[in-house]
C-alpha cells in the first residue's frame, strides 16, 4: 500500500503508455516531466483502453511499481502534455477509484468562493 503521507509530488502522464514496459522505461518517461530532485514522488501511466494503470513509485532508496485496474469504468486521463497534471492526494485517491478529477477541482473551487 502506498504511503500517501511521504509522497511529495503526484504527476500523470498523459496519452496511453505501453504498460509492458518494465521499471527502467517508465524511469526514462517520467524524467520527461520532471527532474530528479530526491523527492518521495509517484508517476501514473494508464494503457490505451483506460482501464489500467500502473504507478511508479520512486523513494530515496528505490522504486515500486503497482498495478490498478477497474472493471466497470475507465480512468479520466489526460490526453497530451497540454493536459498533463500534477495532482494532489485527494485526487489520487478520487482517480484510483475511477472518479473524475474535475469533480475535486469544482468542489475545491467552490470552498475556496465561500470563505
Amino acid at each position: 500500500m502506498i504511503d500517501l503521507e511521504a509522497i511529495d509530488h503526484i504527476y500523470l502522464y498523459p496519452g496511453s503508455t505501453d504498460l509492458r514496459k518494465g521499471r527502467q522505461a517508465l524511469s526514462s518517461l517520467a524524467a520527461k516531466i520532471y527532474n530528479d530532485n530526491g523527492l518521495h514522488e509517484l508517476f501514473l501511466f494508464c494503457n490505451r483502453k483506460n482501464e489500467l494503470i500502473k504507478i511508479y513509485e520512486k523513494d530515496e532508496t528505490g522504486v515500486w511499481v503497482y498495478i490498478r485496474s477497474l472493471d466497470e469504468t475507465r480512468f479520466p486521463w489526460p490526453n497530451n502534455i497540454k493536459e498533463a497534471c500534477k495532482i494532489n492526494k485527494s485526487q489520487l485517491n478520487w482517480l484510483l477509484k475511477g472518479l473524475k478529477l474535475e469533480k475535486i477541482e469544482e468542489k475545491n473551487s467552490r470552498k475556496k468562493d465561500l470563505f
